[in-house]
């Protein structure tokens, strides 16, 4: 089921009411312009927002900012700024303008927007009365359009499972729905962060085919039935790698997943704990390390350097030590899918995301490249 997120100015709104009567195949809810980021960090199902007449461009600015977002529907909505650039380079989400035909600032607005974008069930619907809501027949096309925005193509769960030594570990699982077994993919996050900032990498992957675990390990997001990250011992916290094994192991227990073409995603800590479950499992044929990784000891260097991984590094020329770490072991590995991406600055993981919109694309398209074996 597709979640539908209503912004307007109003403590009330006709737009809501109308859409939300056409049956239970979507859930919805109405909330303020200021309150968009927080209900849709609060949504665990794909999502699309409505943005009403003025309250569109924060609504779509808020959006761009949430990985659920699968669709956005600007009702009677005059841009302003850069959100007809934004569109443009937002090309996985589909976009849906809605006017009526004698409101010519409204309707050059949302066609321009319909135009910006490039995603093939983007769309625009000219209602035939000065209400848009009033129009049965337009309205029956937005609720239509909002309900095939649902991925049926891969379904997402919240998942809880063991971990090691007492630890419930928490995730959203993305499962392709799919003949055969597909590949699985788990994702570690840094100390500082949880899955949240996995959101939009996590379905990129599961439409590319991929079986996906966003995990929250010991300590962080949901994760935290024997206490807060920082508040850890040191050596507790050190052995997050066994809960990136216990997030392979699930994945690997499904009948959906291939279990010897797993990968595994992570950013600084993550990138670590993403190496040292890589290292014990020989499942494990591909890593990803976004930023802030070096060797513990040789073991995982030679791990990284035998040919037994495809590994695609990620750094910036910034982090002076860790990017030489990078290189070095990319320039020792053999001939192979291997890559090193090495950006300006000091960014750190998920900000190169923000920096470059094509980078999720790239880490999708090259896990698809290497897992297909």
């Amino acid at each position: 089921m597709v979640h539908c997120v209503v912004v307007t100015g109003e403590p009330e709104s006709r737009v809501a009411e109308r859409l939300a009567a056409g049956g239970s195949d979507t859930s919805w809810s109405l909330c303020r312009p200021q309150d968009v980021a927080a209900r849709l960090v609060s949504s665990a199902s794909p999502t699309v927002v409505v943005g009403v007449g003025s309250a569109g461009s924060a609504a779509l600015q808020a959006a761009a900012d949430d990985g659920s977002v699968c669709g956005i529907v600007l009702w009677d909505t005059p841009l302003v700024g850069g959100d007809l650039e934004l569109l443009g380079e937002w090309p996985e989400v589909a976009v849906l303008g809605v006017a009526h035909a004698s409101d010519r600032h409204s309707l050059r607005s949302v066609a321009d927007a319909f135009l910006n974008s490039t995603h093939p069930d983007s769309d625009l619907v000219v209602a035939g009365v000065a209400d848009p809501t009033a129009d049965d027949a337009a309205t029956a096309r937005v609720r239509s359009w909002i309900a095939s925005r649902s991925n049926v193509s891969a379904l997402a769960e919240e998942v809880a499972f063991a971990g090691a030594d007492g630890w419930e570990l928490h995730g959203t699982r993305w499962l392709p729905q799919r003949a055969d077994p597909v590949p699985g993919v788990v994702l570690l996050h840094t100390g500082r962060s949880d899955r949240a900032a996995y959101s939009r990498l996590q379905r990129l992957l599961a439409e590319a085919g991929l079986a996906v675990l966003n995990l929250d390990w010991r300590g962080r997001g949901e994760s935290i039935n024997q206490g807060s990250y920082f508040d850890l011992a040191p050596e507790t916290r050190d052995l997050a790698w066994q809960d990136a094994l216990a997030a392979l192991d699930h994945l690997a227990g499904l009948e959906a997943v291939d279990e010897t073409r797993l990968a595994t995603v992570g950013t600084v800590h993550g990138a670590e704990y993403a190496v040292r479950a890589a290292c014990r499992d020989p499942r494990v044929v591909a890593v990803v390390l976004l930023t802030g990784y070096r060797p513990q000891d040789l073991s995982e260097a030679t791990h990284l350097t035998s040919g037994a991984v495809d590994t695609l590094y990620i750094t910036c020329t910034g982090h002076q030590v860790t990017t030489r770490a990078m290189r070095e072991l990319h320039s020792a590995a053999p001939p192979g899918r291997s890559q090193y991406l090495e950006y300006p600055g000091s960014a750190l993981g998920y900000q190169l995301f923000e920096l470059d919109h094509d980078l999720e694309p790239r880490v999708v398209g090259w896990l698809a490249e290497v897992l297909d074996r």
